[in-house]
């Protein structure tokens, strides 16, 4: 193999990539992430969509990895599919062309993308423990930051990856991390309008054929989640024809209001309501809608109580949360969409923590408002999650 050597702000070629013993693996140290659970599935997957057989060639992959390369101000770039036992190297910006494009898997840093799930920032590979004994952070490369955002197949496996390097340490905020999704949406959905070079026809199409349930992964969505405090109350004190017909108009108006800031409902379960932004359509706009969305809901529920308490009759008091992140979203045919993800499970948290009136929301929701009106709650405790920093949202300017 070849070691990358960077020399007034160009990578030449100056002997191996990575130090390798006989048996192909790093020397002492550094230690390789754990095989995935569904690993055999996931390289079934990629074998299946014949990734590793598309178009290098593209230009589109070209203009993707140097938007990549903008977003991280960094020099390096790849789109990388993670087939077994290799990792193979679709596009590069930022390394000689002779540098590899087929090595193991097992001695690249993409492969921790797996274990994360997300898109994986490393800060500084000298410090993170994963990578502070790969020979990548040694001269002659002396690599030092690393962020890898995973291409995801519509079933929902990790296929490959669109991967920046800097050899100097780096953050990046928010707003760069959910481009570099969005870019690694992009980079995807191109190698799979490709399809095989080989003319196959299209891998997507026979993929869905397959199977009754039509998944797709969605990298940026926003969910929303509202539910009626004290309902076993109504329960108890209305009959049952006025409690349900009660529960539908509510939900037809919160259907409204979803319609118009762009969200889709989901489904109703008792008395919470689910509806999801950026679903079955990306819009960059999903967080900032689905709040909207929340107020809107909000402010309907005020109203209706204020009519209903000058008539002596009980309130209706509403929490609303709203979290934004990946979810995979799937067709059930006659049974409509459904969304699934850990995304769903905090955005319901959300709103079980939050209070009666307010719209509560994640920090990565907020990250993605812009210009708001907010009360910070601080970082509290989520059952059967880990603490969330909270915000109550009160207006969007």
């Amino acid at each position: 193999m070849r070691r990358l050597k960077m020399l007034s702000g160009n990578w030449t070629d100056v002997n191996v990539m990575t130090n390798t013993d006989d048996s192909g693996t790093l020397g002492v140290g550094f230690k390789p992430a754990p095989v995935p659970d569904n690993e055999a599935d996931r390289t079934r997957e990629v074998n299946m969509l014949g990734l590793t057989e598309v178009n290098r060639k593209d230009p589109n992959l070209n203009d993707i990895i140097r938007l990549a390369c903008a977003i991280a101000d960094s020099p390096i770039a790849m789109v990388n599919i993670l087939d077994r036992p290799d990792q193979h190297t679709l596009r590069s910006c930022g390394l000689p062309q002779a540098a590899p494009t087929s090595e193991p898997i097992k001695n690249l840093i993409c492969q921790f993308v797996l274990a994360h799930g997300d898109v994986l920032i490393i800060e500084d590979m000298r410090t993170d423990e994963r990578t502070r004994n790969h020979p990548f952070v040694d001269p002659p490369t002396s690599m030092r930051f690393y962020a890898g955002a995973p291409l995801v197949s519509p079933s929902g496996y990790i296929v490959g990856t669109l991967c920046v390097m800097a050899p100097e340490p780096k953050t990046l905020d928010q707003r760069s991390v959910d481009s570099m999704r969005r870019l690694a949406d992009l980079a995807i959905r191109l190698l799979l309008q490709g399809g095989p070079s080989n003319g196959s026809g299209n891998a997507v199409t026979q993929a869905i054929e397959k199977t009754p349930v039509r998944g797709q992964f969605h990298s940026q969505t926003s969910i929303l989640f509202t539910d009626f405090a004290g309902f076993t109350r109504h329960t108890e004190a209305l009959e049952p024809a006025v409690l349900l017909e009660t529960l539908a108009r509510y939900f037809g108006a919160f259907d409204k209001i979803c319609k118009r800031f762009d969200l889709t409902r989901i489904k109703t379960i008792g008395d919470s309501y689910m509806a999801a932004a950026g679903i079955p359509m990306a819009n960059a706009d999903h967080a900032r809608n689905a709040v909207a969305a929340g107020l809107a809901i909000r402010d309907y529920i005020a109203a209706e109580n204020s009519a209903r308490i000058a008539l002596g009759e009980p309130a209706w008091e509403v929490r609303i949360g709203v979290h934004s992140g990946p979810a995979i979203a799937g067709s059930l045919g006659e049974h409509g969409i459904d969304v699934w993800g850990d995304t769903v499970n905090v955005a319901s948290r959300l709103e079980g923590a939050g209070d009666v009136g307010r719209v509560n929301v994640s920090e990565a929701t907020l990250t993605l408002l812009g210009s708001a009106i907010t009360e910070e709650r601080g970082t509290l405790p989520v059952k059967n999650k880990a603490s969330l920093r909270m915000f109550f949202v009160d207006q969007l300017n």
